[in-house]
This record gives C-alpha cells, sequence and structure tokens, in this order.
C-alpha cells in the first residue's frame, strides 16, 4: 500500500485568500515502514511572507526570491506522487491541507482527485495517555524527535513514522466516518476544562473548540462535563 504523505506551509489560515509557500511530500511504502521518493519545493505565493510566518516556518521573502516555482510547477510535481498513492495522508489535513490543496487546484483550472485523504490528527485512535495532538509533541510521545519543526517534508516523515506505528486498516475505517467541529459551550471560568480535554482557542470567532470523529464524540458529549455544539464547519 503506497501513502502519500503531504504537508504545506502558507502564509496565513485561510485557504481561499492565504497562499501555499513550501510543498513536503513523500511517498511512503506502508508494507516496508520507508520513504519511496521524497518532494520538497518552495512556492512563490506572489506576496509578500507575512513576518508572524517567517518567524516560525523560516521561510523569507529572499528564500522565495532564489528558489520559489509557481504555485503551477510546485503542485504539477506533487499531482504526479498523488497518482501513484493509494491514499494521501496529512496531519490536521481534514481542515487545513485538504483545503490548500482543493484551492489551489480550483484555481489552477485543474480536475482534482477523489482519492480519500486519512487525517493522523483525527483518523489515528491514540492511546489515552496520549492527549496531545500537536505532531512535534506526538513524535516525542512516540519517543522520536522532529529536528526540523514546521519545516513540510520534515513534518511529513514525522508523521509517517507516528501513523505507521498504528493499523492503517483502522485508520482507513475513521477516515470514512463523518468528522465533527465541535464547540465547547464553556464560560470564561469554566475555559481550563475546555483546554484539558484538548479543545483549541480560535480568536477571531471567540470559540473553544476541536474535532472529533462521529463515534468519539458521542463519548466526549457523554464524559466531558460541559454542554458542547456541533460547528457547521472549522472555525479557523
Amino acid at each position: 500500500m503506497l501513502i502519500l504523505g503531504i504537508d504545506f506551509e502558507t502564509t496565513g489560515l485561510d485557504p481561499k485568500q492565504d497562499r501555499i509557500i513550501e510543498v513536503g511530500a513523500v511517498l511512503w511504502d506502508w508494507e516496508a515502514g520507508a520513504p519511496l521518493q521524497l518532494f520538497s519545493s518552495i512556492v512563490d505565493p506572489e506576496r509578500p511572507i507575512p513576518e508572524e510566518i517567517t518567524k516560525i516556518t523560516g521561510i523569507t521573502d529572499e528564500l522565495i526570491g532564489k528558489y520559489g516555482q509557481t504555485e503551477a510547477k510546485g503542485l504539477s510535481d506533487l499531482r504526479f506522487l498523488f497518482g501513484c498513492a493509494d491514499y494521501a495522508m496529512a496531519h490536521n489535513g481534514t481542515a487545513f491541507d485538504k483545503l490548500f490543496f482543493d484551492a489551489a487546484i480550483e484555481r489552477l483550472g485543474w480536475i482534482n482527485s477523489t482519492k480519500t485523504w486519512l487525517d493522523t490528527k483525527t483518523d489515528i485512535k491514540y492511546p489515552e495517555h496520549i492527549t496531545t495532538r500537536n505532531l512535534r509533541h506526538l513524535a516525542s510521545e512516540h519517543e522520536f524527535l522532529n529536528p526540523f519543526s514546521h519545516r513540510a517534508v520534515f513534518d511529513v516523515l514525522t508523521m509517517l513514522r507516528v501513523a505507521s506505528q498504528y493499523s492503517l486498516s483502522e485508520i482507513i475505517a475513521r477516515a470514512n466516518e463523518p468528522t465533527l467541529f465541535v464547540q465547547a459551550l464553556v464560560s470564561f471560568n469554566e475555559k481550563d476544562l475546555a483546554k484539558a480535554r484538548g479543545y483549541y482557542w480560535c480568536a477571531p470567532q471567540k470559540v473553544w473548540w476541536r474535532t472529533f470523529k462521529q463515534s468519539d464524540y458521542m463519548a466526549e458529549r457523554d464524559t466531558c462535563g460541559f454542554q458542547t455544539a456541533i460547528l457547521p464547519g472549522s472555525p479557523e
């Protein structure tokens, strides 16, 4: 089974307004537990890189000017690997990477694939003692370190190494379950309750939220100790 691990670094969080600035992809042989092909590309977003993005990724306007490919070139090479794989995989891909991929494909006027995406943030059922879903922290929980966090191809390799410790058939089964975006209906004084259960604060919309697979949400609703609501989509 061949998995294409994908990660994008971008100018921001909005797939309609922001642009991809780095593509990282690894074609991974699941049975062998090893990479077959690695692809990395700096992409020119045709706009300045926000200072906060440079602080996170290390990608600068100068780097873009020297090495940046066009969006069409970067995505064309990625699509070739995409066609070789049985499944795509991304960490938080449901709410981020797939949305940026779909937006870029639409912008370029290309036909999109119906290939299933596996999301290692929601489609892996981690042991109860692992409460983090931060990729760098997940690596630590699985007893290794990512030496270049927030650089796309290294994040992909980190994700694939984590994922390879779980059952692929179970990951695929969970991917076929609905993903729910859930808001914690908590007051300011109760926010620590939500935070302790893995909810994230979305400042623009002023909500505590997290994603759940449908089967997991049933248990969360009955045990979390506060009211919840299902959102129509990701608040970020």
